[in-house]
């Protein structure tokens, strides 16, 4: 009897993570439907955040630099809020500010915002069997208004 019943947990969990896994899928096709219609170019998605209502996501743009954009994600239907260009702070009235640091000093080891640690991403961009470039950021999200002074940056 145990048996049985650890067998239907075990099955009863892995169909819950796959209808998790079906539901992220059909959320990150929809945000790339809705980066379609906003004329988002984009080569791929690298990263996304669901805060409050709001998704951020970070995306690859084709000159091989990021890009930050915002979604409101309210009732389960996605609304376009702001996005693309060469920002690294970019916010709505309803939003946070939402902060994607990328430090030309290769010895920078934190980003403090505000004085808080940002989450530092690292993402490797295979460009071929031979070669991978390592894209190295940091995220942040503050509803506090930014300015260049509250951006730390951190080295060995």
């Amino acid at each position: 009897m145990l048996i049985i019943s650890f067998f239907v947990l075990l099955v009863g969990c892995n169909n819950e993570e796959k209808d998790n896994g079906q539901e992220n899928a059909t959320l990150q096709s929809q945000i790339e439907s809705l980066m379609e219609e906003n004329k988002f170019k984009y080569q791929e998605i690298i990263d996304l955040d669901i805060v409050g209502d709001f998704i951020y996501g970070v995306s690859l743009n084709n000159n091989g630099g990021l890009d930050l954009f915002i979604v409101n994600y309210a009732s389960g239907t996605l609304k376009w809020v702001a996005g693309p260009g060469d920002v690294t702070i970019l916010s709505d009235k309803e939003s946070r500010y939402a902060y994607i640091i990328q430090p030309d000093d290769p010895n920078v080891t934190q980003v403090n915002v505000f004085g808080k640690p940002a989450k530092a991403v690292t993402y490797f961009d295979e460009k071929s069997e031979d070669y991978t470039r390592e894209i190295k950021y940091w995220k942040a999200y503050t509803e506090k208004e930014p300015s260049p002074s509250v951006v730390e940056y951190i080295k060995n």
